[in-house]
């Protein structure tokens, strides 16, 4: 199968548009419509059809998909390794919560890469369903994610277990409480941050119905700083905020109340078969240096 049919497959799915992905691959459209016609022919299968002179995918088109992304992945990987085998002797690629890795996974990252400079490291961030589902089709190696996997075939680490924290600027009237209690929070006016799981259903007991925030930010790290620099006060993890409350750049307040919020979990996932490849392994032990990996769940 031509990758460059499969490559023009991909772009069409994301232009949506014939014309625009002849532009971006710098062809005539008739080849774009010939080398999807091939593809089909090849398939026996329609993949596209045409909605209001927009293309979409039909479902056959959603289930070869997956399959056609995996053979572009194999192919760029391939030819990476080609190219680095006087550098490398082999990769890992490691899927992480975003929040994940500037604080809890720093030191592993830094120890990792001194211990072997040998190993390709790509470090891929998202949401832990996106994470999960890179695992699923084999894009990745370890998955280090805030939810257990539904497919069991997995072996599952508990890597972290901590607790939620108020956090506020030194110098806000909010500093100078002993506690926070929980009932209070809805008057104040929060930089947010949408953990997700049980965190999401804590929040929706304590503020029943939709709501806006003070600010509502995808980042972690970058509400720690907006705390620092004054702009208002958070509920973060522990492991989000350790090196602010360290340098007393933030302040924590302890929380008081009912119903307090859960103690959150990290979990690494990693797919059997790729348990014996050496890096995992090493990687692996490495968390376990740091205290960041248990007994398989």
């Amino acid at each position: 199968m031509d990758i460059e049919v499969l490559k023009t497959m991909q772009i069409l799915i994301q232009t949506k548009s014939f014309s625009k992905t002849a532009e971006i691959q710098n062809i005539v459209q008739s080849t774009v419509s010939a080398r999807i016609a091939e593809l089909e022919k090849t398939l026996g299968q329609k993949l596209f059809i045409r909605d209001n002179q927009r293309v979409v995918l039909t479902q056959s088109g959603l289930t070869f998909l997956p399959y056609a992304q995996h053979i572009l992945e194999d192919f760029e990987n391939g030819k990476a390794s080609l190219n680095s085998a006087a550098l490398f002797d082999d990769r890992l690629v490691i899927g992480n919560v975003y929040s994940a890795l500037p604080n809890l996974l720093f030191p592993v990252y830094l120890e990792y890469l001194r211990c072997f400079p040998r190993i390709s490291v790509k470090a891929v961030a998202g949401h832990s369903t996106d994470i999960l589902q890179s695992l699923v089709d084999g894009i990745i190696d370890i998955a280090i994610v805030y939810q257990l996997p539904r497919i069991r075939r997995f072996t599952t680490f508990l890597c972290n277990e901590e607790d939620f924290v108020f956090v506020c600027p030194p110098g806000d009237p909010l500093a100078n409480q002993s506690e926070m209690p929980v009932k209070d929070l809805s008057k104040i006016n929060l930089l947010f941050h949408n953990w997700g799981g049980s965190f999401s259903d804590w929040v929706t007991q304590l503020f029943p119905g939709t709501r806006w925030f003070h600010a509502n930010i995808g980042n972690p790290s970058f509400i720690v700083s907006l705390v620092e620099e004054g702009a208002g006060s958070a509920i973060l993890t522990r492991s989000t905020v350790q090196n602010a409350l360290t340098r007393n750049s933030v302040v924590e307040i302890p929380l008081s109340g009912s119903p307090l919020p859960p103690i959150w979990q990290t979990y690494v996932v990693v797919h059997p078969k790729r348990l014996s490849r050496q890096p995992v392994r090493d990687w692996l032990d490495m968390m376990s240096k740091y205290d960041l990996t248990a007994v398989p769940i």
